[in-house]
């Protein structure tokens, strides 16, 4: 019990430093758009340099978006860098946004944006139609990466009624495609009782700890039998083959 409650309890504190550091990385990009027509820019042989913080902006929002990326992934797995491009996109489009309706701009307003040094000079338009686009692309991004994360921990089969885990080993490999190969996972359910099911699992699977998800009326069912690769390091709790 002490156990969960400390997971539980480890969650929490990350989701809000999560939700800190997404706002920083919000605040960041939209500073970036929203102030980008008031930046005035210095260049010379050895580059370009600004005393206005907007221009600072995207540089610091490269940083946290990778900071955030990095947090994220324990929550997120394969879909938080996807979904932090979509976040810092849709910030950044939002700063434009803040701009047009303050008069700032208008939507041919032609400015620079820079993300080291400033990109090229477009209008807030054309900004927003690439920013739509890159918003989407990491939506998509996320969605593959997330579709890739439930189908490797088997997170869905886990959630079904009446379905548990053991510590399990992988034995004999015969490939059916590109990843993915036919093994026998052995595992003991709750009783004790050992188990030998085939099963199809990834070639990402083989040499690392693996749990078994099965059914408890049927332990031996190689339908409702599946391999997930956990995210985490296996507890020694957890029952062994």
């Amino acid at each position: 019990m002490l156990s969960v409650r400390a997971t539980t309890f480890g969650l929490a504190l990350r989701a809000a430093a999560c939700g800190l550091m997404a706002w920083l990385v919000w605040l960041c990009w939209h500073l970036s758009t929203r102030d980008a027509v008031d930046v005035r820019w210095e260049c010379d042989s050895q580059g370009c340099s600004s005393d206005d913080f907007a221009s600072a902006a995207p540089i610091l929002g490269l940083m946290t978006a990778v900071l955030l990326t990095l947090m994220a992934s324990r929550l997120l797995h394969r879909a938080a860098p996807g979904a932090v491009v979509a976040h810092c996109a849709l910030a950044a489009a939002s700063g434009w946004h803040a701009a047009l309706g303050s008069g700032r701009v208008a939507e041919g307003t032609r400015t620079d944006w820079h993300l080291l040094v400033p990109v090229a000079r477009l209008s807030v338009s054309t900004w927003l139609t690439f920013l739509t686009a890159v918003a989407g692309a990491g939506l998509l991004g996320a969605a593959w990466g997330a579709a890739v994360s439930l189908r490797r921990t088997a997170v869905l089969a886990r959630l079904r009624p009446g379905r548990t885990t053991a510590r399990a080993e992988l034995l004999g490999w015969r490939s059916t495609g590109r990843t993915r190969g036919a093994v026998t996972v052995v595992f003991r359910d709750a009783h004790g009782v050992r188990h030998e099911v085939p099963t199809v699992t990834e070639r990402l699977a083989l040499g690392r700890p693996v749990l078994a998800v099965y059914d408890e009326t049927r332990p031996g069912d190689p339908a409702t039998t599946r391999v997930a690769i956990p995210r985490k390091r296996l507890l020694p709790g957890v029952r062994t083959a």
